[in-house]
């Protein structure tokens, strides 16, 4: 294994396990960044191989109860501790982290290279990082983390219905508040609130309005305000109140209800499909979300 980065079927050799789904996203300035998820349900599953050795970090959150590890970082056994469900470990992937797997395991992995993390860092206004204040065989429970978590987990059983859009904006977060809660000499800047001038609401309206199926990054819409993406998305929240994505469902919603209104003979998969959602049961689901209702209550 001599290419860089930690995720995908790289992750999947490293854990020895057949398979490991994964999403990437390279919005930020040509970097990449990825979650990986990974599960055995096997106890006694024996040592990781090592991870070659990058500017880069792993943010692994534990989905499952994990009460017994070891954890080798460049050759040396260090502490550890029961990982809790919704606990998170930091592995800096300049070092050679090893694990030994005791426990059966569930988890989430992030993985942020250097480039993306000062992107990031430059986004949010605050000081650029090298290390955080986190030890990683012992884990931090972060309920935070562990929500963006449970928000992505459903991507990894529906990959059909994971827009990149939806997997960019978590990702993001994530690797935000991990820079901001742990990154050691991290110093957020004083910044005032500011929102999105009309015209630029109404050109995101457009661009998003134009493509039901998120196929379309973060970055590209704060490049169209002429914002730098971490403040386009405070501005867009404080203007409108959700996420770029959250706005997108609602509006797909929107748009599945005029159609329920007209076309009563059309099939909820047509309709499902004529407002960017993977399939009927993606629209029931988000239908639900939004209005509490199954679609064809609404005909009624």
């Amino acid at each position: 294994m001599t290419e860089l980065g930690a995720y995908g079927q790289r992750l999947a050799d490293v854990f020895q396990l057949e398979r490991a789904p994964a999403f990437v996203t390279r919005s930020l300035q040509k970097s990449t960044i990825a979650v990986t998820e990974i599960k055995c349900d096997l106890h006694d599953h024996g040592l990781t191989a090592p991870i070659p050795r990058e500017d880069a970090f792993l943010i692994t959150l534990q989905l499952r109860d994990c009460p017994r590890h070891d954890l080798f970082i460049d050759d040396r056994q260090v502490p550890t501790s029961h990982l809790q469900p919704g606990s998170i470990c930091i592995y800096d992937l300049r070092s050679s982290p090893v694990a030994n797997s005791i426990s059966a395991f569930h988890s989430l992995h992030f993985y942020v290279p250097r480039a993306a993390l000062d992107a990031i860092a430059d986004m949010e206004d605050c000081g650029r990082v090298d290390e955080f204040n986190n030890r990683p065989g012992l884990g931090t429970r972060d309920a935070t983390l562990a929500g963006l978590g449970a928000a992505l987990l459903p991507a990894f059983q529906r990959p059909d219905e994971a827009t990149p859009l939806f997997v960019d904006h978590l990702t993001i977060a994530t690797t935000a508040h991990t820079l901001k809660t742990y990154g050691v000499r991290a110093r957020l800047s004083p910044s005032t609130i500011v929102t999105l001038a009309p015209w630029q609401e109404a050109r995101v309206k457009e661009i998003l309005a134009s493509r039901l199926n998120g196929d379309i990054f973060v970055s590209d819409l704060a490049r169209e305000c002429g914002l730098p993406t971490g403040a386009f998305l405070r501005a867009f929240r404080a203007s409108i109140g959700v996420s770029p994505h959250g706005w997108l469902l609602q509006h797909r919603v929107e748009q599945a209800k005029a159609l329920l209104g007209r076309q009563m003979a059309a099939s909820l998969n047509e309709i499902a499909k004529s407002c960017g959602f993977a399939n009927e049961a993606h629209l029931i689901r988000a239908f639900r979300r939004v209005t509490g209702l199954h679609p064809a209550a609404w005909t009624q």
